[in-house]
């Protein structure tokens, strides 16, 4: 795992995501000799054309996911069906926008070509590397409750990693290693045990560091090749989130990330105005059915207008189509919409599955009081509450609010405080790693979860 922009990225899902850029690359040198391009365009712009769908369809598919790679299921055949998508809709977008076409010989010798190819180099890369390959050896010092957080991470982590064993000096360690595991030894012991076990990585889970920190042996380790990680920064990269219930301050103040730059900035917002003026023009005859629909269904108006905490505390009113009878919190006051809420419409409930109740928010975007991606808004009297009970929480109004996020698109939509410390640890992740790349992941990742009406 490697950091681009200051996201991680999983050397798996690169590797094969190279490898498929080769192929689609190669078919497209065979499908020059055999079928000129004829005024269809450059050779570049093509290629572009063509792998930007591609991959971009692949990526929906869950084949650059590192574990259902590893895994191979189902490979031939969700291959097949997102090679089909993606040649229906370059046949679709060239049909549409002439400048888009490209020639019958060369569009059938492309996918004749890199189909074959793509099977061929998955087959191929699973064979070359067994999962056990592929999986990070690690060697955990310290035991108790962060040990066990470590463990608990080894069977979903989108990090593919194995716990070969712990070392602690704690009386009654041995009683503290989680199931399944063993205590190879004691912590002075560690340069002894990494000759014997050859870790990838050393991840040191005391919390107590005092008197027993192995500075010299670590050092050494990592002048050898090993990689040393403190455990949050570990948790981080096998979860995409940030720990807040257990990190120290000192990790946030001391930690890489955390920065904006003015540059960011202004190519944030320059985005923000392009995206939301194209998708207001895309989306006015979506907009139209909705209100109608609203309309149709219930008295009252089509609109629900909320005030909503933005950047550094300032309220701003949130626009979003109403999904809830008129006089839903007459009786109880400001409360969270829940999963079967007897409140919610017909036409509001299909409104939140596909996310289509969020469109009026893109005026939002387009006023500069959200951001096309950032931190859920929430309400005023929500924020003041859950700031007493969740440390950090005040954090995440340090960026613009968006319509979508990296914790709308890695948790589901959630109704308690427990839920809100759940989508707090990844804004948190979100405001410290912010990118370019990481909005370009979660806009990929929102398409995904829109398609399939995932998390409502």
């Amino acid at each position: 795992m490697f950091r681009i922009f200051r996201h991680y990225i999983s050397g798996l899902a690169f590797a094969l995501f190279l490898g498929d850029l080769a192929v689609i690359l190669g078919g497209f040198y065979a499908a020059e000799v055999y079928a000129p391009w004829a005024g269809y365009g450059t050779f570049a712009a093509r290629f572009l054309e063509v792998s930007a769908v591609l991959v971009f369809i692949f990526y929906l598919g869950d084949l650059y996911d590192p574990r259902q790679a590893l895994a191979g299921r189902d490979l031939v055949a969700r291959t097949l069906v997102c090679q089909s998508l993606g040649a229906l809709i370059l046949a679709s977008a060239g049909f549409a926008f002439p400048p888009l076409r490209i020639g019958r010989s060369a569009f059938l010798g492309i996918f004749l070509l890199t189909t074959p190819g793509l099977l061929a180099w998955r087959a191929l890369f699973l064979g070359a590397w067994s999962r056990q390959q592929m999986t990070v050896r690690v060697l955990v010092l310290g035991t108790g409750q962060v040990g066990r957080l470590i463990a608990e991470l080894e069977p979903t982590s989108a990090r593919p990693f194995q716990i070969i064993g712990f070392l602690d000096d704690a009386p009654g360690a041995s009683e503290m290693v989680p199931d399944g595991h063993l205590l190879l030894g004691k912590i002075q012991d560690l340069d002894s045990l990494v000759d014997e076990t050859r870790p990838d990585i050393v991840v040191v889970a005391q919390i107590d560091r005092r008197g027993c920190f192995p500075a010299q042996t670590l050092l050494e380790c990592r002048l050898r090749g090993i990689r040393v990680e403190d455990w949050p920064t570990f948790y981080e990269k096998a979860t995409g989130k940030i720990l807040v219930t257990a990190v120290r301050p000192s990790w946030l103040i001391f930690s890489d990330g955390f920065v904006k730059t003015p540059r960011t900035e202004i190519i944030k917002r320059l985005f923000d105005v392009g995206a939301s003026l194209v998708g207001i023009l895309l989306s006015l005859p979506l907009m139209a059915l909705a209100a109608i629909a609203i309309k149709l269904e219930s008295s009252g108006p089509v609109l629900y207008r909320q005030p909503r905490l933005g950047q550094n505390g300032c309220v701003f009113i949130l626009n979003k189509f109403r999904s809830m009878r008129q006089d839903a919190e007459k009786e109880t006051g400001p409360v969270w919409a829940t999963q079967q809420d007897s409140r919610i419409t017909r036409v509001g409930g299909f409104l939140r599955r596909t996310r289509l109740d969020e469109l009026p928010q893109l005026f939002n975007v387009l006023s500069g009081h959200m951001s096309f991606i950032g931190p859920r808004p929430e309400r005023p009297e929500f924020v003041s509450e859950l700031q007493k009970q969740i440390p950090y929480y005040i954090e995440r109004l340090a960026v613009k609010p968006g319509i979508t996020g990296w914790a709308q698109v890695r948790y589901r939509y959630g109704s308690s405080v427990e839920d809100a410390v759940e989508k707090l640890q990844y804004d948190l992740y979100y405001i410290k790693n912010l990118s370019l790349f990481l909005d370009l992941l979660i806009v990929l990742n929102t398409v995904q979860v829109v398609l399939f009406a995932r998390g409502r």
